[in-house]
Formats: structure tokens, C-alpha cells, sequence
């Protein structure tokens, strides 16, 4: 079925608020075989509201409204679809339940204005689910399926799994089958990536691919559409091969929800290593990177943030005499803490960092985005350094990406050179 999105809020025009929920719902809504042509980020203004309603109407066999549900004077959405519908607002026998259910249910009783503002709806709206608390409801408009919900992403993330989009699957069966993968890249400029692509042998031209910077990475989709899904996996499954012969080390994930230190994760679990770190510019950025990983305490042990030079000497035993002859910011120095790392924490694997990440600080000898990150794997030792472009946020970021990703691929290929290309 082909549709649009409609989210209405004065913070979502004004940026104060982002709006994950329209890419949560057209996400789920593509990967189901339904196309979302349009998605409209309105203002809490009546007149707004009916005149993208009412184009919406004009070329959509359903359309999603987000937002303005609430009991409070700048929720609208229900005046204004009753006036572009010409419809008229009256209380919903079901909505009302509902508000009685909640009273009971937290002891206390809600203001009169309250329970009008909520139970007013357009006539002929069907409550999503009733036995919920959340609002949501939809109606049919001269053949059209209008489906209308709050904006709170938990509360709308679940009317759109739970309920539309299996209503809107049986109401057309005979949709086509659309498979998406996802391969997330790092080490490769964008450019790269479209050459090499461009210059593939045996895609299948019924293959949609796109690639687009999700800084750091690069990510590369692929995407199907078939009538039957038997067909659909067997050419997603080719031109995936294919994408992997090309880039192989570079893939850092292949999975939509995945990430590089998800990915690292696995890769030590499988071998049975575990990982410490020492940081100096990333300031525990890479300690925080990885336990974002459910589970990461099954391999990671620790990160040291040592900023000054007497966190590095007190907690890692660099030497007095490597700081003053070579500079915190040198291999000398990311060698001595990714070895010191290691030997208080006992851990197969290890990274150090130390770096100048700005926006000051830097020299002629050694500019700001110079960093040296080592790596430490069993009784070996690499470094190497690098300079990175960028604000002080983007130099830790592609610091962090950088050393899993040089450790992942040390792990998992063998490679003692990094992906991301270091200072000659």
C-alpha cells in the first residue's frame, strides 16, 4: 500500500526535538512491502495541519499522524482533522473506559478538561487498543486509512508493530516482498566506495544500492523487492557475497542494529581474549564506546583514563625519561601505556591512546588531530601515528572507530595494519 507521515509539534520544526519516530514507522512500514512517499513535519497550527491532511488524502491509500493527542492547549490534531474531514467530535465510549480504568488504576480522578480534551474524537474513530492506556486510534476516510498517534516514541513504536502495520498487511496480501541489508564500512571515503561499486561485476540490476555517511562509517544498503520471498533471498543473498568479496576487511558490521564494537565483542568471545584500554585524549570515550554492548563484561575488563603525565606514570608505569625525551604525544609513549595496560590488568588484548584532539594545543611537529594509538596482542606490539581531520568531537570519535577497528582486524584477519591509514 503507498501512504505518507504526518508528525505535527512545534518541537519538532523548531529542532528541539528530533523526529525518530517518522524513520522508526516508514522503516518498519518499507521492510512490510508498504512505500511511504512522503513524510511532512508540520507545526502545532490548525491550518497547517488540514492543508498537509488534505494533500496527503489526495494521493495516499493510508497516511500516519504523530503527535498532538495530548490534553494540553497545543495538542490540536484532533479539531483540526475533524474540521479538514468535516467531521464532527464526539466522545468515544471507549476512550472514556479507559480513562476510568486509569483513575482506579493510580487513585486519583483527572479534571473534567482533561477527559473532554482526550475522549473528543473525530466520528467513526476505532481505538487501536483498548485495553492500553496510550492513545492512538484509527478511522476510514473515502477509502482512505487514516491512523492517528501520539508522539511518544515508546507508545507509538508499539501501535505501529502491534497493530498497523498487520492491519495494513491484510488489507493487501499480494504486496511484494522487500529485503534490506546493511553493510556498515570504515577506512573508505564515500567516494571509494562508489567507484568500486559502480565498478562491480554480476550485480543484479533489480538491486537497489545506497550508500551514505553515518560518520564514521560508510554504510552500504542493498534492497530487493520480489514477489516471493524465496526469490527476494536468493538475489539479496548473491549481491551480498559479492559486496562482501569487495570490501571484506572493510565490513565492520553487517547488520542494521549491529556496530564495530559489537562486532570486536564477538570476535574475542569466539578466540576467548579479553581487552583492556589507556586513554588519554578519548578521556574513557572508548571505554564508554564499547560497554555500550550488552554483555561487554564477558570480554572487556577495564579502561584506564590516565590525562596527565602523572596519571600515565603513576598508573601505567611510563617512564620519567620517555615523557621528557619524546613528549606524552609519541609512539614511545602509547607503547609504554598499552604495555603497562596490560600487565596490571592481565588481559590478552590491549589499546593505548594518547593524542592532541584540539581545538589547542598542537604544534608544527605535532598538529592538532596527531594521535598514536597502540595495539597489544599476546607478547606483540604495534603503533602507529596518526593524524585525523575534524572538530575535537570528530578526532576522539575516529581515534575510538580507528583502534577497535585496527584490533578487530588484527583479531579476525591477521592484519597489523590498521584500516584507517596512518601518518607515513
Amino acid at each position: 500500500m503507498i501512504g505518507q507521515i504526518i508528525a505535527i509539534g512545534d518541537e519538532l520544526i523548531s529542532g528541539r526535538v528530533l523526529n525518530t519516530t517518522s524513520g522508526f514507522a516508514a522503516a518498519r512500514l518499507f521492510s512490510a512491502g508498504h512505500q511511504v512517499t512522503r513524510i511532512t513535519v508540520v507545526g502545532d497550527n490548525a491550518g497547517d495541519i488540514k492543508e498537509c491532511l488534505s494533500d496527503a488524502l489526495k494521493s495516499s491509500q493510508f497516511v500516519l499522524i504523530s503527535g498532538g493527542l495530548g490534553p494540553t492547549t497545543d495538542d490540536i490534531t484532533n479539531e483540526a482533522v475533524a474540521e479538514a474531514l468535516a467531521l464532527p467530535l464526539v466522545e468515544n465510549e471507549q476512550v472514556v473506559r479507559q480513562i476510568r480504568n486509569a483513575e482506579r488504576h493510580f487513585g486519583h480522578t483527572a479534571s473534567e478538561h482533561f477527559k473532554q480534551k482526550l475522549s473528543l474524537l473525530p466520528k467513526g474513530a476505532t481505538v487501536l487498543e483498548p485495553d492500553s492506556c496510550s492513545a492512538g486510534y484509527w478511522l476510514k476516510f473515502h477509502g482512505v486509512y487514516l491512523f492517528f498517534l501520539p508522539g511518544v516514541p515508546e507508545q507509538l513504536e508499539n501501535h505501529i508493530v502491534k497493530k498497523i502495520v498487520p492491519m495494513l498487511n491484510s488489507m493487501d496480501p499480494k504486496r511484494p516482498v522487500v529485503l534490506q541489508k546493511i553493510f556498515k564500512l570504515f577506512g573508505l571515503s564515500e567516494t571509494s566506495i562508489n567507484k568500486r561499486l559502480e565498478a562491480m561485476d554480476g550485480l543484479d540490476s533489480s538491486v537497489k544500492i545506497g550508500y551514505y555517511p553515518v560518520f564514521p562509517e560508510v554504510h552500504v544498503s542493498l534492497t530487493v523487492s520480489k514477489t516471493s520471498r524465496q526469490r527476494a533471498e536468493q538475489v539479496i543473498n548473491q549481491t551480498a557475497s559479492l559486496v562482501r568479496k569487495e570490501f571484506s576487511h572493510f565490513i565492520v558490521s553487517e547488520h542494521s542494529d549491529g556496530s564495530l564494537q559489537a562486532t570486536l565483542g564477538e570476535e574475542l568471545k569466539k578466540n576467548q581474549m579479553n581487552l583492556s584500554a589507556a586513554e588519554s585524549c578519548t578521556g574513557g570515550l572508548l571505554g564508554a564506546t564499547v560497554t555500550s554492548v550488552p554483555g561487554s563484561s564477558e570480554w572487556f575488563d577495564r579502561s584506564v583514563v590516565t590525562y596527565s603525565n602523572r596519571a600515565k606514570k603513576q598508573n601505567l608505569g611510563v617512564s620519567e625519561k620517555t615523557l621528557r625525551d619524546f613528549g606524552a604525544v609519541s609512539s614511545q609513549t602509547a607503547l609504554e601505556m598499552v604495555r603497562g595496560v596490560q600487565q596490571i590488568s592481565a588481559t590478552d588484548c590491549a589499546v593505548a591512546i594518547t593524542g592532541i584532539a584540539g581545538p589547542g594545543g598542537g604544534t608544527k611537529e605535532k598538529p592538532v588531530g596527531t594521535v598514536f594509538i597502540a595495539i597489544g596482542v599476546g607478547d606483540e606490539y604495534l603503533v602507529h601515528r596518526f593524524h585525523f581531520p575534524g572538530s575535537r568531537r570528530e578526532i576522539r570519535v575516529l581515534t575510538v572507530e580507528t583502534a577497535l577497528d585496527w584490533l578487530r582486524r588484527y583479531i579476525t584477519y591477521g592484519s597489523k595494519l590498521p584500516g584507517y591509514k596512518p601518518v607515513s
